[in-house]
Formats: C-alpha cells, sequence, structure tokens
C-alpha cells in the first residue's frame, strides 16, 4: 500500500479514534491564560516605573496558573486536565474527518487543483470549528498533575492543529472561494497543505495516548459508580464501554467496512451479548423510581443506547451473511462505520446528560 493509499484509509477510518466520554466535573478554562484574571485588569496591576527604578531588559516568561490559582483542588485539576485533552482527541476526530471529506474534492499536491471527475462539490461535509480548546490544552499542559506523553504531544500539535481547525472554519464561512480564479481556495490549500502531514502523524499518536488512558480512568470510574450504587450511569457508560471493546476487536483483526466478511465472529458473540445485558441492565434500573431519584433523574436521559445494540446485532447479521458491503465508505446498515456514528451519538448523550 502506498503513502496516498494509507493515508486514504486512515482518514476513512478516521473514526477509530472515536469520540471518547468526559468525567464529571469538565471544567474548560479559556480566557483563563492570565491565571483566572481579567487580563485588562493587569496592566493596571504592574507598578510605575520612575527614575530611580532599574528597568530590566530581560524578557520574563508568563508562568502558567495553578490550580490553586484557578480555585481547584489537584483532584479537581486532574479532572480538568484529563477532560480536556479528551476533548482535543474528539476534535482531532472531526479534523480527520475534515481531510477525509476535504481530499475527495481536492488533489493531495502542493498546487491547488480539484481531483478529476469528483462527484464532491468544494466545502463538501465540511464542519467548522472553534480552536479556542487549543489554547485550554495548552494552557494545562504545563500545569500540574503531569501527564508525561500528552503533555508533550499537545504541545506538539497544538499549532498544526489551530491552523487546520481555522482554516476549515473559514472554509465553512466562506462563500466566494470561487472568485479570482479561486484565489481564497488557493491560500487556503496552501495552510492546509502545510500541516496535514505534521498533524496526521502526531494524530494517531496522540488518540492511542488518550484512550489508553481512558481505559484506566473508565474503569476506575465505572468501579467507583457500582460502589456508590449508581446502577444508571454505571450500565450507561459499561454499554459504551463494551462497545468499544467490540470495535477495538474488529481494528485489532484489521477488519473493516471493505473486508467486513472477514471478521471473525468468535470474540464478538461474547461482547454482543454483554451487550445486550447492560443495556437490559440499565432499562431496568430507570424503571425503578427509587434509582431515578437516588441518582437525582426525572428519566431515562439516554434512549439511544437500544440503537447501539441495534447496530452492533446488523452487523454481525452482515457477517453471518458472508456478503461484502457494497458501499464501505458509507455509513451502511450492517457496517462498522455505523456502530462508530451510533456509538458517537451515545457519548454525545452521556457527555450531556452526566458530564457536569
Amino acid at each position: 500500500m502506498d503513502r496516498n493509499e494509507s493515508r486514504e484509509r486512515n482518514w476513512k477510518f478516521a473514526a477509530k479514534g472515536l469520540t471518547l466520554m468526559t468525567l464529571s466535573g469538565l471544567l474548560l478554562l479559556s480566557g483563563c491564560s492570565s491565571g483566572g484574571k481579567d487580563p485588562e485588569s493587569t496592566s493596571s496591576a504592574a507598578p510605575e516605573v520612575t527614575e530611580t527604578q532599574p528597568v530590566s531588559t530581560e524578557t520574563v516568561e508568563p508562568t502558567a496558573p495553578t490550580a490553586e490559582d484557578l480555585g481547584l483542588t489537584p483532584e479537581e485539576m486532574d479532572t480538568v486536565k484529563y477532560n480536556i485533552y479528551v476533548e482535543m482527541n474528539n476534535e482531532i476526530v472531526e479534523v480527520l474527518d475534515n481531510l477525509y471529506s476535504y481530499y475527495l474534492v481536492v488533489e493531495y499536491a502542493d498546487e491547488f487543483a480539484f481531483v478529476p471527475d469528483t462527484p464532491y462539490e468544494y466545502k463538501y461535509d465540511i464542519s467548522p470549528f472553534d480552536s479556542s480548546l487549543v489554547d485550554d490544552a495548552l494552557l494545562v499542559a504545563g500545569m500540574e498533575p503531569a501527564f508525561e506523553t500528552l503533555d508533550d504531544l499537545t504541545v506538539q500539535i497544538a499549532e498544526p492543529m489551530r491552523a487546520l481547525m481555522d482554516t476549515f472554519d473559514d472554509i465553512y464561512s466562506c462563500y466566494d472561494f470561487s472568485d479570482n480564479q479561486y484565489a481564497k481556495a488557493k491560500e487556503f490549500h496552501a495552510v492546509i497543505q502545510a500541516n496535514v502531514d505534521t498533524f496526521e502523524g502526531l494524530a494517531y499518536t496522540y488518540m492511542d495516548a488518550v484512550s489508553q488512558l481512558a481505559v484506566e480512568r473508565t474503569a476506575a470510574e465505572e468501579q467507583k459508580m457500582l460502589d456508590e450504587g449508581r446502577t444508571i450511569i454505571y450500565n450507561a457508560s459499561h454499554a459504551i464501554t463494551v462497545t468499544r471493546e467490540l470495535l477495538d476487536e474488529c481494528y485489532k483483526q484489521d477488519v473493516y467496512d471493505d473486508n467486513i466478511q472477514d471478521l471473525d465472529l468468535t470474540p464478538i458473540y461474547p461482547l454482543q451479548t454483554e451487550l445486550k445485558t447492560t443495556v437490559d441492565a440499565y432499562n431496568a434500573a430507570v424503571e425503578d423510581k427509587n434509582q431515578l431519584m437516588a441518582e437525582s433523574l426525572s428519566g431515562s436521559p439516554m434512549y439511544s443506547l437500544e440503537s447501539l445494540v441495534q447496530a452492533v446485532d446488523w452487523m454481525v447479521m452482515q457477517v453471518e451473511s458472508g456478503s461484502p458491503i457494497s458501499d464501505p465508505g458509507r455509513d451502511y446498515l450492517g457496517g462498522i462505520i455505523h456502530i462508530e456514528e451510533v456509538l458517537s451519538d451515545c457519548i454525545d448523550d452521556y457527555n450531556y446528560a452526566f458530564a457536569e
């Protein structure tokens, strides 16, 4: 497989990174780069220089705020930092999806040119971004507690990621890109080409690092939920965990929608059963008014879990049929991509319902 084929496959299955769940207590730090103070107040707080005061010519690098500066305990800061890195992971998936859509229309080359006979229009499936998340990530990367690998990766990926996010945001908002022989489109393309290789080279390493950390954090969090008797949120979380394990098994076998008929279902069946059992337990728990009251819920916050069971059942039936998927690059019922899409929706529902 040559470099371009490998790149296309990576982008095509960018959802392998999948969105991840945040832990409770998410606090975004946009606007806190001055240590939680009003940026405009910093100038008035500076001491006045008089003739008797020596003026230093040394540049003083600003120091990152501490958890104490932000009014957080070390444990809360740990959760905030983890959640911001999870959000970075989720945005990396979106940027990769945008890149895949972009190169369906535009040639991967230094000079701007359209892919011959492409059925898609410029801006096809391009999503907007708010790159302030990158500022949050850079801020926490310099704060304790240290996240070792992820702190360093965040610093490395920040600027190419910001450049791509801002450029895709510009493309999404642009309606005169074709004027003057696509002058603006050429400007956008130059930025994308200048950053795509660096970003892609770091993106999968970043997602793998966050995923490994998420597995550890989620296991501990789910055990805490069980210990505290929070069976509704536990089963909601565990259904997502089991589905991720099922998808990881597909990836481990190097099976995607274009070769789904090759999937060995032997390790899939137990996970399919566990998912059904978990969702059944979730449904039973939300029918218990006392349990709803104990978890401060008025009803089921996650109706999408049944769709997750159905998506897995369809995939298993597709594999059992022995038939390939005729259009493997799309959201096909019975495909792995469909499970990924439904799982992403479930994670969004979970974060909305349970992450504070």
